[in-house]
């Protein structure tokens, strides 16, 4: 049985060696042209199914590395993006911020802000002043929307500033237009509240409130918010006004600390009167008749007069 199958074996090996010899002769038989074509299309045979996988495979190579470099630049002008309008808000801010110091005689430190809590209403700051050595306690920070705080705790490098959001802040408060006076304050560090305005004062939403200057702590003038709610309650003597700040601390990053100068004066009480219509109209005097002439007579009826002689101690005694 071995035998027979080295046979076999044997036949196959002569008629693979025969084949090969027939194939050799008849290529070198043929013209050179005609040789490169005929070996192309055997290699093409041979090797096309495995040639369109690896194309593939090599497709899909190079655009995983188009992506890459695609994504890449996409993130640094993303990134580019972000810093320059990061620096236009900060251009626009500074500018805000020197037309304040141009309308204004306070002697005013530049501040930045270096840390807070990530919230717009954060009840505490931490600033950069540029000059620290000026900067001492309760001295009002402000920026180009108003009011932010005041300065509770001044470094060597870096000051604490308490700002208008924190919950034992009160700042005295007056409507622009009513001339009412109120306490702007934070009620548990949520809503923003005017505290202190009687149930018959002329309050109304949309009315701006201003800081008064009474306080003896905040300069007059630094805007606060408007009015955005109104609830009256007939059993309490106050009104609850809720107030919508100006001052959002996510979009503040530089401010002023007032460390000096000229305030300006307190504002007025009395609220602007309406302009009278009738004012410029001549004014008619009315003529009345006089009134009638009355004879008004009394009765004139006889008194009794009595007589001296019977009075005692009269002339008779």
């Amino acid at each position: 049985m071995l035998l027979f199958d080295r046979r076999i074996w044997h036949r196959h090996d002569i008629a693979v060696l025969i084949a090969a010899l027939i194939i050799s002769a008849v290529l070198a038989v043929l013209p050179s042209g005609l040789k490169t074509a005929a070996g192309g299309g055997v290699v093409g045979t041979l090797f096309a199914p495995l040639e369109y996988p690896a194309s593939q495979v090599r497709s899909l190579f190079f655009s995983w590395k188009d992506n890459q470099e695609l994504r890449l630049r996409l993130a640094v002008a993303s990134l580019e993006n972000i810093s320059l309008k990061e620096a236009a808000r900060e251009n626009d801010e500074f500018r805000r911020l020197l037309e304040l110091k141009s309308r204004t005689q306070w002697l005013l430190r530049s501040a930045r802000v270096d840390k807070r809590e990530p919230a717009a209403r954060a009840p505490s700051l931490v600033v950069e002043p540029s000059d620290p050595k000026d900067i001492r306690n309760d001295m009002p920070a402000v920026s180009d929307r108003g009011l932010v705080g005041k300065v509770v705790n001044s470094g060597p490098e870096y000051s604490q500033v308490a700002t208008i959001f924190d919950p034992d802040s009160r700042v005295s408060a007056i409507v622009a237009r009513s001339r009412v006076l109120g306490i702007f304050r934070t009620d548990r560090g949520r809503r923003c509240i005017l505290d202190r305005v009687s149930l018959r004062s002329d309050v109304r939403e949309g009315d701006t409130v201003l800081t008064s200057g009474y306080g003896q702590v905040f300069p007059s003038g630094l805007m606060l918010g408007t009015v955005e709610r109104i609830r009256v309650d007939k059993r309490q003597l106050t009104m609850n006004i809720e107030i919508s700040p100006s001052l959002d601390l996510n979009r503040t990053s530089q401010m002023f600390i007032i460390t000096g100068g000229v305030n300006p004066p307190l504002p007025s009480l009395a609220p602007a009167k309406a302009p009278d219509s009738l004012a410029s109209r001549p004014r008619r005097r009315l003529k009345f008749p006089p009134p009638p002439e009355m004879d008004i007579r009394l009765p004139q009826a006889p008194v009794p007069v009595p007589d001296e002689s019977e009075l005692p101690g009269g002339p008779g005694q």
